[in-house]
C-alpha cells in the first residue's frame, strides 16, 4: 500500500515566505535625450497602471536602446517572476548582477528566480554574492537553504539550514525542513529531535506532526505514526494525506477499536478527495474504498458500531 510521505503543500513549493521580488519604481526622469532611460519611464508608468504588457515591452526596448543601462533588467526580471517565467526572470536578473554587483536587490531577486527554477548554479552564486554585500542578512540565508530544499539536496540543505536557523529560531517550516531533511538523509535520531524542536517552536504547525508520522509509519512504528497522523489531522481537518496515512496506521495495528478508527480515518479521505483528478489519488481512492468496504462487513458480521 502506498504511504504518503513529507508532503509539502503547493504552497511551501512557490516564492519564500516573507520575501517579495523587488521592482524600481522611480520618480520619472527629466526629459534627456537618452532613448533608453524615457522607456524606462514609460515602463515604470505602465506597471503603475497595472499595464505589465506595456512595461514589459518598454523594459525590453530600454534594455534594446542600451544593453549597459541595468534598471530595466531589475524590473522586467520581476514581472517575468510575478508570470512564473523563472528561466527568463533568471537570464534578465542575471544579467543586472553583472551590470550592478554590489545589489543586494539584485542578488536577492536572482537567489530567489533559481530556487523557483532549480537553478543550483546560478543560485549558489546569487546568494554568496549577496552575502558579500550583507554578510549575515537573514533574507538571503533563507532562500540559499530554500534552493537546496526545493531541489532536495539534503546534505547542503543541513548545511545551509543551521547556517539560516540561528538567525530567525522561531521559524518553525525551517526548522521542519532541517528535521526532513536529517530524515531524507537517514539520520533518524537527528529527525526525531529536530521534528520535537520545531513543534516546540510552533505547537500548531501540522506538517511537523504529518512527516514526524511518516518518519514512525516507515519505520514500521504504527502507534506512534497513529499519534502523530491523529495530531497533524486534528490541526488541519482538510488534510487528507493524514487522514490516509492515519487509516494506514490504525489497520496496521489489528485491534477492533483500532479497525474503527481506520474506517473513519479513510471514509474522511475518501470524502475529502472526492473530486480528486490525479491518477495517484485516484488509485489510493480504490484502495481506500476496498478496505472500507470489508471492514464495514466485518463489521455488521460481528455487530461492532462504526
Amino acid at each position: 500500500m502506498r504511504i504518503i510521505k513529507n508532503f509539502i503543500p503547493k504552497s511551501a513549493l512557490v516564492v519564500i515566505s516573507g520575501l517579495m521580488i523587488f521592482m524600481l519604481s522611480l520618480p520619472a526622469f527629466a526629459q534627456e535625450d537618452n532613448t533608453a532611460k524615457e522607456k524606462f519611464n514609460l515602463g515604470v508608468e505602465a506597471a503603475s497602471k497595472g499595464d505589465k504588457a506595456g512595461a514589459q515591452k518598454a523594459y525590453e526596448e530600454a534594455i534594446a536602446a542600451d544593453p549597459s543601462y541595468p534598471d530595466p533588467y531589475l524590473n522586467l526580471g520581476a514581472i517575468y517572476f510575478e508570470g512564473k517565467d523563472y528561466t527568463n526572470a533568471v537570464k534578465v536578473l542575471k544579467k543586472y548582477t553583472e551590470l550592478k554587483p554590489d545589489s543586494y536587490d539584485g542578488f536577492l531577486n536572482l537567489g530567489l528566480a533559481c530556487v523557483e527554477a532549480g537553478d543550483l548554479v546560478n543560485g549558489a552564486a546569487a546568494f554568496d554574492g549577496g552575502l558579500a554585500v550583507k554578510p549575515k542578512d537573514v533574507n538571503l540565508l533563507k532562500g540559499y537553504a530554500r534552493l537546496y530544499v526545493k531541489a532536495e539536496k539534503w546534505d547542503k540543505a543541513i548545511d545551509r539550514l543551521n547556517k539560516y536557523i540561528p538567525a530567525d529560531p522561531t521559524d518553525a517550516k525551517a526548522m521542519n525542513d532541517l528535521a526532513r531533511a536529517y530524515q531524507e538523509s537517514g539520520k533518524i535520531n537527528e529527525a526525531i529531535t529536530t521534528y520535537d524542536k520545531s513543534m516546540k517552536v510552533d505547537p500548531k504547525y501540522y506538517m511537523t506532526y504529518f512527516q514526524l508520522g511518516s518518519l514512525y509509519l516507515d519505520q514500521k512504528d504504527y502507534e506512534n505514526a497513529a499519534e502523530y497522523f491523529e495530531k497533524s489531522s486534528a490541526l488541519n481537518s482538510k488534510h487528507w494525506q493524514s487522514f490516509y496515512n492515519l487509516g494506514i496506521s490504525r489497520q496496521a495495528l489489528e485491534t477492533q477499536e483500532d479497525y474503527v478508527e481506520a474506517y473513519q480515518a479513510y471514509t474522511k479521505f475518501l470524502k475529502l478527495t472526492a473530486n480528486a483528478k490525479s491518477k495517484s489519488v485516484k488509485n489510493m481512492r480504490s484502495q481506500a474504498q476496498q478496505i472500507t468496504t470489508r471492514l464495514k462487513d466485518y463489521f455488521d458480521q460481528e455487530g461492532i458500531e462504526y
